[in-house]
């Protein structure tokens, strides 16, 4: 018997509400009235990771929350379903994107410079770290750009920076049909990173629909759990997840906006005629 994806949704809303407390297979299976291999077949089928990765990504989730709300750092991670440090510490950049102890403080100690400029589509801010670019956005105004860096990181120094213009300008080159391959350093999940790497693979001017790049990372049915990740994309542009349409060919959903996905996608189709 095969499951809808309703249910799985079911499953994803509970494992969001109690991913502080047991999630575990043979515990969902209980609540659901479910057998675990059931579970473990269909949720990995309609999202494309284990019910055990999911509840991580809800953990980290609740983690980030908890150290935002100052919570020591032993503390928030006990609150948030772990009984060790361990998972974090031998991974804390790659879950975080910046130490524990730096994220919990907002941002303290971290130095985001950024630089701004206007382009074809509103503002556009191109922002880093000592190891890349953490933060590519548009937005109507600068104001905002900046507001929004400052809400991700209320403790850190972010500053406006000469030094980031040669990456500012390769962005803004991105309009006039360069392409781009600029370091950046942002945190994700496994699930994330394996997403956005496939996306790094559409050519210049074509599409992939969530199908597709669900089927290019080994999880053919994990179309929603793909468009989730495209959202959460902190570096547009450079990870250029407005590549990725729904199979109806409409542009879909895109963290920017809409009418900047559909201009990025005709620009380049275009362009590539063009040359």
């Amino acid at each position: 018997m095969t499951y809808s994806s309703d249910m799985v949704e079911k499953i994803c809303d509970h494992i969001r509400r109690n991913a502080s407390s047991d999630v575990s297979l043979s515990s969902l299976a209980a609540h659901f009235k479910l057998s675990p291999f059931t579970i473990q077949k269909e949720f990995k089928e309609v999202m494309g990771i284990s019910p055990r990765k999911y509840a991580e990504e809800c953990r980290i989730a609740l983690l980030k929350r908890q150290l935002k709300n100052g919570e020591p750092i032993p503390k928030a991670i006990y609150k948030s379903g772990y009984n060790s440090q361990s998972w974090l510490y031998t991974d804390a950049t790659s879950k975080l994107g910046m130490a524990p102890s730096s994220y919990r403080k907002g941002g303290e100690g971290a130095h985001i410079k950024y630089l701004s400029a206007r382009c074809k589509l509103g503002m556009l801010v191109v922002a880093e770290t000592e190891r890349g670019i953490c933060a590519v956005s548009m937005a109507d105004s600068g104001k905002e750009l900046l507001t929004g860096l400052k809400n991700e990181y209320p403790n850190a120094r972010i500053s406006r920076s000469e030094s980031v213009r040669p990456r500012l300008n390769a962005v803004l080159a991105y309009f006039d049909g360069q392409l781009l391959n600029l370091p950046v350093d942002i945190g994700g999940t496994d699930f994330q990173r394996r997403v956005w790497a496939a996306i790094l693979s559409i050519p210049y001017g074509e599409t992939r629909t969530y199908s597709d790049v669900a089927e290019m990372i080994g999880n053919p049915l994990a179309h929603r759990a793909v468009a989730n990740a495209c959202a959460m994309n902190p570096v547009p542009l450079i990870v250029p997840c407005h590549r990725v349409v729904r199979r109806d060919g409409k542009s879909g959903g895109y963290a920017l906006g809409p009418e900047r996905k559909r201009y990025l996608l005709d620009h380049e189709r275009k362009r590539k005629y063009e040359q």
